[in-house]
């Protein structure tokens, strides 16, 4: 018969050498989590040894009597297969999944060998619970309560999300006052009964929760929806109002420290302004991997936007084709400013210069110069 201490440690190792080989296929980066679970394997490997060897300090073998009704029914088997399937998922889904599974897997392992050691510390069921007890409730408690108040937290704010601007505000507030006067009454009824107070909270939580899973399938408010679709990663930068893109646009700049050059329109024709030259400019040069500040003046009768034309980027789809890379600003009224910040990585190809340009204004372009 293998000793306790063997059977612990060579379960880590063989955990250990499980998770090494996951994590050749989950991480891209190996080299401190190999060597961490490398040294893990060999030292788990090496206590192994000893306490077969030393059959854990003990000369000679004892077999207490022990009664089988001490032994109870345990749902640790059970999270700990769930734990396996998640990692196992976690190879196909994501490392999110994966690393899940890893810490469910542990979680289960730990309370699964502290019930079994604590069932057989004496023949008194109520001193087995107890040292069970004493050794994982102070991590146990913490770590519920987090995840008890993390789920009260955002199932709160799937409602706030649901809810108008108007009810949401009323709602926060009645809240508060439903837990500041649960707060009272607790103060004020020192001697009530535990489960009434277990009762009030659960209600509470549980109403709380199932309000989030109710907002969270009827979606975003109106206005949110709306918001979530402004999005800035592909600007729009025709010569027409995009409804998003240009939805408050910026009329003046405080920050003028650190620009390299400002872009004037006048008269419908384009030029440079830059530092220590007093003539306008037809070119701008732009130093490379370094943010370049470019401000621009529109003293223009109408609104333009300026734009870079930075070559081409590959598409995700389809796969092969190309698309313009364009950074611009919002539509610029007269006599308005607007702030383009460039950075490139790169020289532009032959013969495809990277240009400065306004959208509507044919023959008037600015060449953008990287070293």
């Amino acid at each position: 018969m293998f000793s306790t201490g063997f059977k612990y440690f060579i379960g880590v190792t063989v955990l250990s050498v499980v998770a090494l080989v996951m994590s050749l296929f989950v991480l891209d980066q190996l080299a401190i989590a190999g060597v961490a679970l490398s040294m893990l394997i060999g030292s788990t490997a090496l206590l192994a040894g000893i306490a077969v060897v030393t059959r854990d300090g003990q000369t000679k073998t004892s077999s207490p009597e022990l009664s089988k009704d001490l032994t109870t029914q345990s749902i640790w088997p059970l999270v700990t297969s769930v734990g396996v399937v998640l990692l196992a998922l976690g190879l196909v889904i994501s490392s999110l999944v994966f690393f899940s599974g890893v810490i469910v897997l542990l979680a289960a392992l730990a309370e699964w060998m502290v019930k079994s050691w604590s069932e057989r510390s004496s023949k008194d069921s109520g001193y087995n619970s107890s040292a069970r007890k004493r050794l994982l409730n102070p991590i146990e408690f913490p770590v519920l309560a987090a995840l008890g108040l993390g789920v009260v937290i955002y199932s709160f704010s799937r409602v706030m999300l649901a809810v108008d601007k108007s009810t949401g505000a009323l709602l926060f507030i009645g809240l508060g006052s439903v837990v500041l006067i649960a707060g009272i009454l607790f103060v004020l009824k020192p001697n009530m009964k535990r489960s009434v107070v277990v009762a009030i909270c659960a209600f509470g939580a549980v109403g709380i929760f199932v309000a989030g899973i109710i907002s969270a399938s009827t979606g975003l408010r109106e206005d949110l929806v709306i918001a979530k679709s402004e999005s800035h990663e592909h600007p729009e930068c025709g010569p027409e109002r995009s409804k998003h893109f240009d939805k408050l646009a910026e009329g003046n700049l405080s920050l003028r420290s650190s620009v390299d050059a400002t872009i004037e329109l006048v008269d419908g024709k384009l030029s440079a302004r830059i530092v220590g030259f007093n003539k306008p400019q037809n070119s701008v040069t732009i130093r490379r991997s370094t943010p370049t500040n470019l401000i621009f003046h529109n003293l223009d009768a109408k609104e333009y936007r300026l734009v870079a034309n930075l070559g081409d980027l590959a598409s995700t789809e389809p796969e092969g084709k190309t698309e313009k890379n364009l950074v611009c600003t919002q539509l610029t009224a007269q006599g308005a400013e607007q702030a383009l910040v460039l950075k490139i990585d790169k020289p532009a190809t032959v013969g495809t210069p990277y240009l400065l340009s306004v959208p509507g204004l044919e023959g008037q372009s600015i060449e953008l110069v990287v070293p």
